[in-house]
């Protein structure tokens, strides 16, 4: 499980040997969503950040005219938004695509 994670963060910059060991002791529950099911929804204030770790999703606005303008695509090792701890609701929500294993990470 910690594995997506690390490759994610080592894509920025090598971790070291103590940011591995403390990473591989975080125990992480994941949880399944099934496909086309909102993990997070416009206007919702938001707890957690979320770090998908199988499966595809994205992020999306719902447009006047009813349609979802997706903003991006979310891959195992995305986290689904770092900015939850800047903003008091969600200004887009973000769904799966195809059925994900995801973790909730507190803020």
């Amino acid at each position: 499980m910690q594995q997506a994670l690390m490759r994610k963060l080592e894509s920025f910059e090598p971790l070291s040997d103590q940011a591995r060991w403390a990473l591989k002791r975080l125990v992480l529950k994941a949880r399944l969503v099934s496909a086309r099911q909102d993990l997070i929804q416009e206007g919702d204030k938001p707890e957690n950040v979320l770090l998908i770790l199988d499966g595809f999703a994205y992020r999306y606005k719902v447009l006047p005219d009813g349609q979802r303008q997706i903003m991006a695509l979310l891959v195992p090792g995305d986290f689904c938004d770092l900015n939850v701890f800047i903003l008091d609701e969600m200004d887009h929500a973000i769904g799966t695509i195809s059925a994900c294993q995801v973790v909730d990470i507190p803020r």
